[in-house]
Parts: structure tokens; sequence; C-alpha cells
């Protein structure tokens, strides 16, 4: 099974684009923290990039991409020092064809994008990312699959169609995959989630995981499977997944019970065994103590 696929169907992977804009100097967006994963994209042009932990702005020009994976506050701009409009305003001004940023000066054009998940579950991939990717017009020509996503993005926003709409956000949510897939091959000795997909002995111990979740695993079974010592494989995997393996399991299986429960009509008895639990009681006091709320009550009460 594929582990990120896994995840990314559960946590309900979506996206779309705010707008594909020129603006005109003096130009600048502040965007608010945010459960969104925000994304831009430099058409053409140049714009300074600026976050609270930066002790300098980022020069982007064109062909660059940053994303933003865990919707933090920013400002781009034409100039580091520039002022700037709250991006809800401005997306809102764009949406009703007000342009906010016209005129006769130096121009941009850039796409602004996001992608977002199920708010209401939460899994250690996400927690675990970076706060900003930077990918540059020079490293993303290295990826083959990631500068084609982005050049099919800015065709079918420049140059709409029928069906460019559905086209956009299903490229948004493929390019958000490219960018994460760009980011580990790049960062491969970091310890995070990322980087233990791309590690031989963990991503198969993650696979063991996902592919069998009512396995009786232990971490010592789980060290045996992938050809590691008990301690090395406990030590290794809390590291780069930030938590000890046998929470991991419990959390990816109340997630898959969630989601079972949400888009099945299996009864809470038969999602329960599937699971692994030795009786339906104990599997029930699980799903509350990590929820607070009952299976009975997410079934009669869907959240979303």
């Amino acid at each position: 099974m594929d582990v990120l696929g896994d995840i990314l169907r559960v946590i309900k992977l979506k996206g779309s684009v705010y707008f594909n804009a020129c603006f005109c100097a003096p130009w600048g967006i502040e965007m608010q923290n945010s459960n969104r994963a925000s994304f831009h994209l430099v058409v053409d042009g140049e714009a300074w990039l600026r976050t609270g932990s930066l002790v300098k702005p980022i020069k982007l020009t064109t062909g660059d991409v940053v994303l933003f994976p865990k919707g933090t506050a920013h400002s781009i701009s034409d100039k580091p020092d520039s002022d700037c409009i709250k991006g809800a305003k401005v997306v809102e001004a764009y949406k009703n064809g007000n342009f906010l940023f016209d005129g006769e000066n130096e121009k941009i054009n850039f796409i602004c994008g996001y992608t977002e998940f199920d708010n209401s579950q939460s899994h250690s991939f996400l927690t675990n990312l970076p706060e900003l990717i930077h990918i540059s017009s020079e490293l993303r020509t290295q990826f083959f699959w990631l500068d084609c996503i982005l050049k099919q993005i800015i065709i079918e926003t420049q140059h709409p169609k029928p069906g460019s709409d559905v086209l956009v956000d299903k490229f948004t949510e493929i390019l958000y995959i490219q960018i994460l897939r760009a980011y580990a091959e790049q960062n491969n000795t970091e310890q995070s989630y990322l980087s233990a997909l791309m590690d031989d002995q963990l991503s198969q111990s993650l696979s063991l995981i996902h592919n069998n979740p009512e396995q009786d695993w232990t971490a010592e079974r789980l060290a045996t499977e992938v050809g590691m010592s008990r301690s090395a494989f406990y030590s290794r995997f809390n590291d780069y997944i930030g938590m000890p393996p046998m929470q991991y399991l419990f959390e990816w299986r109340m997630m898959q019970a969630r989601n079972k429960i949400e888009n099945t009509k299996k009864t809470i008895a038969e999602i329960s065994e599937e699971l692994g639990y030795a009786s339906n009681s104990s599997f029930q006091k699980a799903f509350k103590r990590f929820y607070t709320f009952t299976p009975a009550s997410l079934r009669k009460f869907p959240i979303n």
C-alpha cells in the first residue's frame, strides 16, 4: 500500500486556486495563519516573501513556487518593505472583478492557491511538515512531473476551457504531492515523516501497519520484520515519526475506524473486528478516548 496516498485519502486532501493575477507595483498581500496550506507560483516577474521566522525576506523570481504546508502567516509583495493588504480582501476583490493592483508600473503575474484537509482529523504526517517549502525555478526542472503540473496549472488558469475548474482543482492536489516529493528528495537526511517514507526499513514498517492494522503488532515484531533490533527500531521510528510505534498504530486504527464509520455501512462490531479489537466494548472505549465522542454518535451525527 502507498502509505502517503493512504493518509491523504483519510484526511481528504483537496485543493484549488484563488486567482491567477497580474499585479502592478506597488502591491502587497498579507496572508494570515490558516488551516489551509497555501502556495504561490511566480509565472513572470519578481516578488519578496516574508514570514515571522525568516531573518531576511526571500526573493522570488520567474518559475519559483513556495508552499506553506501549515498555513503559516506570511506576506508577498513587490518590495521587501511594501505595504500589504489582507489576503482575504484581495481574494474577495478579484472574485468580484475588482483588480486592486491595476496600473502601468512594473508587473508580476503569479498564481495563488491552496490545499486543505479534514480539520477534525490529525496525523503526524501533517504536524511534521516544515513551515515553508521553496522550490526555485532551477530546482523544479530537476523534477519532471513537478514542472509539468505547474505548467498545466498555468495553462488552465490563463486559458480556461470547459472543465478547467475541475482540472485545476485536481492539478493543485497533485502539485501539493509533487512539492512534498521534491522536498523529501532534497532533504532526505532530516528526521521527518517524509524522510521515513524514503527510508527502506521505516517505510516497510509503516506499510505493515497500514496494510494490516488488525495485526497484533508490537515494536519487537515490527523490528524483526524489517531486520532491526527492537531498541534501534523503536528509537529510529520515534525520532522520524514523532511518536512510538504502538502509539502510531493506535492512532492509525482510530483514523481508519472513523473513515469506515463515516463512509461505509459496516456495523460498529464489524469495524471493531477489522481493526483487531478483541471486543466491541474495548474498541468503543478506545475510540471515545481518542476522539471524545462514541462511534455510534459519529454515525448518527456525522461531523462532515
